[in-house]
């Protein structure tokens, strides 16, 4: 698993009203050739950021044969929830 940092786009932005709640998460990213990609993300909130649109996190994808070689450093995804962009994440 990557460490890794999500933005959450407000509810004007055609985000979120609040970051998803529990530990886990499995939303998808898409890629600059247009392919998706299911992602398993588990939220660090021991050590919560003071604006609760931010999230710590370690993330991997879901399936074996996955471009697992993108999950580097300073790589920016866009996080979606079916058609709706709901935030940014960046690999630490």
């Amino acid at each position: 698993m990557k460490k890794a940092i999500i933005y959450w786009f407000s509810e004007e932005e055609g985000g979120r009203k609040k970051p998803p709640a529990g530990t886990e998460y499995y939303p998808t990213i898409e890629l600059e050739d247009g392919s998706t990609w299911s992602l398993a993300i588990k939220f660090d909130r021991t050590n919560l950021e003071k604006n609760e649109m931010v999230d710590n996190c370690e993330v991997c994808f879901l399936f074996e044969n996955a471009p697992h070689h993108i999950l580097k450093s300073n790589t920016e995804f866009i996080i979606c929830e079916g058609p709706h962009k709901v935030g940014a994440m960046v690999i630490k």
